[in-house]
């Protein structure tokens, strides 16, 4: 795709800092123009998940590059590879676990998911920024503590995290994928909205 001004890139850009394929998650101009401003990028790998923070010059142009979405099935864990497959050519494609990091615990046999391709290879799976996940274990919430106060449930996936006291086994949670952070309950009206704001 060529290159692109520092100034210039965005939240979600793909670029190649040190020879790494990477997202920006943050992009901070620092500085005055008496001192010379320099363009604080915080970037995460595609290929290994790992954080990287970098600055540059405003002058200075990085390799922007050309990504592709592509709807595959994830499989299932071989060793530390993911194994999907393209529906339509029944190819299969290893992405290396490390990609993906710890939201690997997302990922459910048989389902769909969206796979960042750099060329002809799948480099990681992109999650949607929230997930629908069933409560399996909760304890009884404790009388007379405010809903502020939390209590750790079990998801059906085995992932472990805080929600109100509310919350009961079999309920349906809605979980930010970024942090494992609770969300909301999701009821009927919240999944009405949901598809009215999806169409």
């Amino acid at each position: 795709m060529g290159l692109k001004e520092a100034t210039g890139l965005r939240v979600g850009n793909v670029v190649k800092i040190e020879g790494t394929i990477c997202k920006v998650l943050s992009q901070e101009i620092r500085g005055t123009g008496r001192f010379g401003k320099t363009v604080h990028l915080k970037a995460r790998g595609l290929t290994d998940g790992r954080v990287i923070e970098k600055s540059l010059r405003v002058e200075e142009r990085v390799e922007e590059v050309e990504v592709r979405h592509v709807e595959l099935e994830y499989l299932y864990k071989d060793g530390d590879q993911l194994i999907l497959m393209n529906h339509e050519t029944y190819e299969q494609f290893p992405v290396p676990a490390r990609a993906i990091g710890r939201q690997e615990i997302l990922l459910k046999e048989n389902t769909e998911v969206s796979a960042i391709f750099v060329g002809d290879k799948p480099v990681t799976i992109e999650f949607p920024k929230v997930v629908e996940l069933k409560v399996t274990t909760a304890p009884p919430g404790v009388r007379g503590q405010a809903n502020t106060t939390y209590k750790e449930i079990e998801l059906e996936n085995g992932l472990k995290i805080l929600a109100p006291q509310f919350i009961k086994e079999g309920e349906i949670v809605r979980v930010n994928t970024e942090d494992f952070s609770y969300l909301d309950r999701v009821t009927t009206k919240s999944l009405r909205t949901e598809k009215f704001e999806a169409d």
